[in-house]
């Protein structure tokens, strides 16, 4: 009960910034703030990461990879919307709120002593995920500089392959960090964790899991890091869903997930009835013949899930997301365990790693399935075993085909196991050209977006902020 009040605290007023700075009473200015108290300062840093990432990233982003055909403000046509309010908006919550926050916390931890080494490895963690989310949208961003406002009031930019690489020696120090906890006496994290409750032994293997996901990205470009990643997926790593890594949200007025927030502010508050998102002709076509077409939709009067083109929003004719997905207690998530299954199908299938890549592709859309139809709290909605196990018995060998074959049909369920994970998405369609995602009508880049533009704000305030690339250059990462 405690842990839902102060998300309860930290949401009333999220619209807001920094809303929850009063509440919490944690200090305007983060950098001279004295003392960072785990049990108040993580909870805020959470929810506004949850919130703002959800709104921002979720929300306005969410046909820029095609999971629904249309969204409000949108930066898919790589214009002003790139930039602007929603490059601010995020830039401002990773810089100001989330990492400055993070690092107080890190700091009183490490110099409390090793009894606190759960609180220095959580926050060590999500310094890593913010600075990943940051990268992810802008390429090379502060990093080595960041958060030393008192020696690099201008920090420079880094490299986005220096971030990332910067980001697994991060991760591997929270994982350092935790293997050294004593065995009594640590601080109990409990009421400041919305995650995990202060179980340290789901958030080392958050800290692997998410230091897998960097280490596929610089795979793209580099694969001499086959090494550290077969060492990775050797340690624990989050492999059952009900170790997901999500911020659950109870539902309650002033307690809810942003997705039903924007639909009740400027809708029916029922998706059903709004027409704000529906799959996709991309998503619409790939659940052909899918449980899951049933679980995210509601049918439209046209019938068969009919879906509205890119650009469209749905009528009542079309498809639309059903509440079973846009709901009040629907969770952000943050890592599932298929993402990780599907990485390992993908290196078996180029021969990076040893296992058979059929039997750990249908693994891993098994596990999605059973997450969406089954563990996932609060669903309206609900598969049964039978319905799963008939999917995935009917899903064709993937062996026998080619090697580009093999990834594309990973890929495609790769993709549909990222739903509702933003960057996660994002990020998978930029890494793999999987599905083959089209620049929108209209739009005045010739590819889907790749990039957002620096925020102005930053822009204003540190003169070495580089010159925006064109929003369709490709991330470094990318092939």
């Amino acid at each position: 009960m405690k842990r839902l009040l102060i998300i309860f605290l930290c949401t009333a007023a999220m619209m807001i910034p920094l809303s929850c700075a009063d509440q919490l009473d944690i200090n305007r200015n983060p950098l001279t703030a004295s003392k960072a108290d785990p049990n108040a300062v993580l909870p805020f840093v959470i929810v506004q990461y949850s919130n703002r990432t959800v709104t921002e990233i979720g929300t306005r982003m969410v046909d820029v990879y095609q999971h629904a055909s249309a969204t409000f403000n949108s930066p898919r046509g790589g214009g002003g919307a790139a930039g602007g309010f929603l490059s601010s908006n995020q830039w401002g919550m990773l810089y100001v709120t989330v990492l400055p926050n993070l690092s107080l916390v890190e700091r009183d931890a490490r110099a409390a002593g090793i009894s606190n080494n759960n609180v220095a490895a959580i926050a060590v963690t999500l310094k890593a995920l913010a600075f990943l989310d940051a990268t992810s949208l802008f390429g090379d961003i502060p990093f080595s500089q960041a958060l030393r406002a008192e020696l690099f009031p201008q920090p420079d930019y880094d490299r986005q392959e220096d971030v990332l690489r910067g980001i697994v020696i991060m991760l591997d120090d929270a994982m350092d960090l935790i293997d050294a906890l004593p065995a009594t006496g640590t601080f109990n994290v409990a009421q400041g964790d919305l995650i995990y409750g202060g179980n340290m032994t789901n958030w080392r293997a958050l800290a692997n899991s998410l230091k897998i996901r960097v280490l596929m990205l610089l795979r793209n470009k580099d694969t001499s890091v086959d090494a550290q990643l077969t060492a990775a997926l050797g340690e624990p790593y989050i492999s059952s869903n009900t170790r997901a890594a999500m911020l659950q949200y109870p539902g309650n007025p002033g307690n809810q997930n942003a997705w039903l927030q924007i639909v009740t502010a400027f809708g029916t508050g029922s998706n059903e009835t709004t027409n704000y998102f529906g799959p996709s002709p991309v998503m619409r076509q790939l659940l052909q013949d899918d449980p899951r077409l049933e679980l995210y939709c509601v049918d439209g009067t046209a019938g068969g899930y009919k879906e509205s083109d890119i650009g469209v929003f749905p009528t009542d004719e079309e498809a639309r997301y059903s509440n079973n997905l846009i709901r009040a207690n629907l969770p952000d998530i943050w890592l599932l365990p298929a993402e990780i299954t599907f990485y390992r199908a993908e290196l078996a299938a180029k021969g990076a790693l040893a296992g058979d890549a059929n039997a750990l592709y249908r693994q891993a859309v098994t596990e999605t399935l059973q997450f969406w139809g089954q563990t996932i709290p609060g669903a309206q909605k609900t598969l049964t075993t039978d319905q799963i196990t008939s999917f995935v018995n009917g899903l064709p060998d993937i062996n026998p085909l080619t090697q580009a074959q093999q990834l594309k049909a990973i890929g495609e369920q790769q993709y549909l196991a990222t739903f509702w994970c933003p960057i996660v998405s994002w990020n998978h369609v930029r890494r793999t050209k999987v599905p083959a995602i089209e620049a929108s009508p209209g739009s005045t880049i010739t590819t889907m977006l790749k990039r957002l533009l620096y925020s102005p704000v930053e822009r204003a305030a540190n003169p070495k902020t580089p010159d925006d690339m064109l929003t369709d250059v490709p991330m470094w990462f990318e092939n």
